[in-house]
């Protein structure tokens, strides 16, 4: 089963070095990683543990981690995973 992500926050995905992997449930290798505890107002999330996957758009924030990607956020919209 794929997630349903509209074609406007894909083409915002502009730098997805994993082929948008993550539509497809269990699709990404570091989905498991990015344990979603929270979100804030600028649509980024926040991550449980650090990850090194290269991703450009994960961050080390502070003392926490960050996920900006415009499709991943939309996946936790939609389904709260």
């Amino acid at each position: 089963m794929a997630y349903t992500v509209g074609s406007e926050i894909i083409a915002r995905t502009i730098w997805c070095k994993k082929e948008f992997s993550c539509l497809q449930k269990g699709g990404c290798e570091n989905c498991a990683n990015c344990e979603i505890i929270g979100e804030n107002a600028i649509n980024a999330l926040f991550l449980r543990n650090r990850i090194s996957s290269g991703c450009p758009y994960y961050f080390d924030f502070e003392s926490g981690y960050l996920c900006t990607c415009p499709t991943r956020y939309a996946i936790y919209k939609q389904s709260g995973a």
